[in-house]
Order: structure tokens, then C-alpha cells, then sequence
């Protein structure tokens, strides 16, 4: 068995490989696309892109010589600006050491003290000015700088081309390289999207709209049955009995073997007033075994001829009972000649099981009865009862597997377990929980045998 570790590493290696190659196509593409636009010959594309990048260059470097003048200026503006609010501040500090005390104020020369005063407010003055308009240069080199960073990471971009334009030898190389620096945000886009586009999808499915879908409402056909339906266990083969007056319709690959003194004829159709969906289960061609006599039982053998991984299992439905059953599923019916089964055809638009299983007809069989029902894998029946305060019982399967259930039952589409799984698609996204009374026929969902045209059929027109 291989390691999982291994396997999810090689999955990924391949995937990024495959997205490198998506992403060189596209490249590749676009610059086989400006090729065919190109109008002009590739010597003259290549002159005009150099002397464009050159006009271009040059104006970028006045700009950034301006700029770069500017700079010293404001600069050598702010050292002076700095010098004078230091000396504006050492001015202060003296004159403030020199402040008359309180009788001074009260007893002394008033004209000396107004004239202190007036030193001192003339100080604080300049010491203000050179404060702002340092602030203000300042202000100008830090726009200044913002403004050259672009300026030369472009002139950096555009000696880069030139340099490139110049090593030129090959006209591939050219119309690569335009199409990388007109598409390049698209080449990437391409790449990011193959390599994680699935893993976005699928997390938006399963966190959003199944988390959406599985508080939807139940899904249920009919109210409470008084009967109960019971599955024998399946096999590959399966024998039953027909008692006097029962007749058996089944397809003919899957009678095996009959006893004497059965009354044997062939049936188009199994039920002429939905003959669509007769057709499109296969039930037609059948074989009819009837039970004409008084003196007994007799017994059928049943296999399938075609795929000897086949199993069978048979749903006896007794009277007042019904089973809602897939009639991809029915290979055949056993039934009294005087007392036909009532068959309904239920459309179901409403709820999201159907539209999650693709399954909006669903065939309710009401006895007495007896279902043939045979698939490519083991079939499971389940009785589901009411348990411990009288709590319903219920069972989680996935959808491929649920093939027939009582009609009482409330069918609830719920989201996968694991995330991983189903995004590794070894899981769906939805399961389906059954909660109620009632019985449950499931099959394993990876079959062991083939499944033919006709199965993948079925499931596709949800029968």
C-alpha cells in the first residue's frame, strides 16, 4: 500500500508541474499573438523600444537630478535653520539667567526692565521661526525622498530593459519578453488559479453552500406506515418460492434456474402506465413465472448471468406497508395474480436531497410484495427504531448508497465529514442522514464488480 505522505507530495509535484506548464502556454501564446500583430518589422520594434526607454530614462533622470537639487537646498537651509534655533535657545537660556528678581521688578530701573523683556520676546520670536520653517524643510526632504523612490525603481526598471534590449540576440526572445511585461499579472493569475483555484472552490462549497444546504429541511413522502418491510440477506444467489396465484416478472439474465409446472411467458413492459420509467430502469423484455397451480409451492433460483460479482437481496412488503425503492435498482417482482402492488411515482423539487443526489422521482412500492433488488456490492438492510425516550433512530450513509427506505422516513442531506477527503475527492460532498422508524436497504458505495452503461445511466436520471 502506498504512503499517503508520498502519494499527497507526488500529487502536488505534478500539479505544480502541470501548473508551470499552463502558465508557459499561456506566455507562449500571448507573444505568438503580439507577433501576429505586429505590424512593424522586429528591427524597427526594437530600435523604437530603445530609443522610447532612452527618452524615457533621460526625463527620469532630470527629474531625479531636480529633485536631488531640491534636496541639497533644503538641507543646507535646515542646517541653517538648526544653528539658529540652537543659538536662539543658548540666547534665552543666558538672558533668562540674567532675569531681575523680585525687587528688581518692584524697586528698579523700569526702562532697563522693559528693554530686558523686549530682548527676550525677540529671542523667543526667532527661536519660533527657525522651529517652523525647520519643520517645514523637514517636511519638503521627506516628500522629496518619497517622491524618489518610484522615480528610481523605475529608472532601475527601465536600465533593466535597456540592458536586456541590448543583450537581445534572438526575436523570440523579444516577443517573450513583451508579452511577460503585458501579461505577466495574467500568466500569474493562470498559475495561482490551477494551483489553488480547485482548493478555493471546494472550500467555498463545503464551508459555505453545504454548510448552507444541510440546515435545509427534511425530506419526507408520506406520514407513518403500519407496516414494516424486512430485507433477507443478500448473496449472489437467492431462491424464493411462488405460492399459488403469485407471478414473478424478472429480467432474464437474472433467472437462473425454475421449477416444473410454472406457467412461463414474456412481459414488454413491467407497468404499461409509466412506461418511461419501465424503459428507463431496464424493466422491459421481462420474463413472467406464474403459479397457476393448486398443489404447492415452487421455487426460482436467481442469479446474475453477467456479472458474477452481482448480489441479491429480496424486500418482502407485507400488506399496508410500502418501500420506496431506486428502480435502477429492481431486477424483478413477485407479486398475487388477483392483488397487484399499488405503484406511485413521488416528485420531490422542494428539498435539497434531491437536487444534491440528482434523484427527484422516487417509486414507492405498497404490498404485498416481493422486491428482487440486486446491485454490484453487498447489500445491508437497516431497521431503524425509536430508542431511549423515545428518540428516533437514525443512520449516516453516503448518497450513492442509500437504494431503498421506508417512505416514513425523513431524509436529511448533510456535508461530509472530512474537508480533506472530499477535496481530495475521496468523499462526496454530501451524505445523507435517515431519521424515523422504519426499514433501510444501503449498499456499499465502491462496488466490487463493473457497473455498465445502463447503472451510470441511471444514476444520471436519478433512478
Amino acid at each position: 500500500m502506498a504512503n499517503p505522505v508520498f502519494s499527497f507530495i507526488s500529487q502536488m509535484v505534478r500539479k505544480l508541474a502541470m501548473a508551470v506548464l499552463i502558465a508557459a502556454l499561456a506566455l507562449i501564446s500571448f507573444s505568438l499573438w503580439l507577433f501576429v500583430q505586429e505590424r512593424s518589422t522586429y528591427e524597427e520594434r526594437h530600435e523604437h523600444l530603445t530609443a522610447t526607454n532612452r527618452v524615457e530614462r533621460a526625463r527620469i533622470g532630470e527629474e531625479l537630478a531636480e529633485l536631488n537639487t531640491k534636496n541639497k537646498e533644503a538641507t543646507a537651509l535646515l542646517t541653517v535653520q538648526k544653528q539658529r534655533a540652537a543659538l536662539a535657545e543658548k540666547t534665552l537660556k543666558n538672558l533668562h539667567e540674567a532675569d531681575p528678581g523680585v525687587i528688581d521688578q518692584l524697586f528698579g530701573n523700569a526702562e532697563q526692565l522693559k528693554t530686558h523683556e523686549s530682548r527676550v520676546a525677540r529671542v523667543e520670536a526667532i527661536q519660533a521661526a527657525a522651529q517652523a520653517r525647520r519643520i517645514e524643510l523637514e517636511r519638503a526632504v521627506m516628500v522629496n525622498e518619497q517622491t524618489k523612490a518610484p522615480l528610481e525603481q523605475e529608472l532601475s526598471e527601465l536600465e533593466n530593459r535597456l540592458s536586456a534590449l541590448q543583450n537581445e540576440k534572438y526575436e523570440a526572445e523579444h516577443y517573450l519578453r513583451n508579452a511577460w511585461l503585458e501579461a505577466r499579472w495574467f500568466v500569474i493569475g493562470v498559475f495561482l488559479t490551477y494551483l489553488f483555484g480547485g482548493l478555493l472552490i471546494a472550500a467555498a462549497l463545503y464551508y459555505g453552500w453545504a454548510n448552507w444546504v444541510s440546515r435545509g429541511r427534511v425530506m419526507k413522502l408520506t406520514a407513518e406506515n403500519p407496516g414494516r418491510p424486512t430485507v433477507r440477506e443478500s448473496a449472489v444467489l437467492a431462491e424464493d418460492s411462488l405460492w399459488p396465484g403469485e407471478v414473478l416478472w424478472v429480467r432474464q439474465r437474472f433467472l437462473h434456474a425454475n421449477d416444473d409446472g410454472l406457467t412461463r411467458r414474456k412481459r414488454i413492459v413491467l407497468d404499461w402506465r409509466r412506461p418511461f420509467s419501465s424503459f428507463a430502469a431496464g424493466l422491459t423484455r421481462l420474463v413472467e413465472l406464474r403459479n397457476g397451480r393448486i398443489d404447492g409451492e415452487r421455487r426460482v433460483v436467481l442469479a446474475c448471468a453477467n456479472d458474477p460479482f452481482a448480489e441479491l437481496a429480496i424486500v418482502s412488503v407485507p400488506e399496508g406497508a410500502s418501500f420506496v425503492l431506486r428502480a435502477g435498482f429492481l431486477m424483478g417482482l413477485i407479486a398475487n395474480a388477483e392483488q397487484r402492488p399499488v405503484i406511485r411515482r413521488h416528485w420531490c423539487f422542494s428539498r435539497w436531497q434531491s437536487w444534491v443526489s440528482g434523484q427527484f422521482g422516487y417509486i414507492e412500492f405498497t404490498g404485498p410484495c416481493r422486491l428482487i433488488v440486486s446491485c454490484v456490492s453487498a447489500l445491508q438492510a437497516e431497521t431503524l427504531v425509536a430508542g431511549e425516550e423515545n428518540k428516533p433512530g437514525s443512520v449516516r450513509t453516503a448518497q450513492e448508497g442509500l437504494v431503498g427506505f421506508s417512505p416514513q422516513l425523513e431524509l436529511q442531506a448533510v456535508r461530509s465529514l472530512s474537508f480533506w477527503k472530499y477535496c481530495r475527492r475521496r468523499a462526496p460532498l454530501f451524505d445523507v442522514v435517515v431519521t424515523g422508524s422504519g426499514a433501510l436497504l444501503l449498499r456499499d458505495a465502491q462496488g466490487r464488480g463493473r457497473d455498465g452503461f445502463r447503472s451510470r445511466f441511471l444514476k444520471q436520471a436519478g433512478l
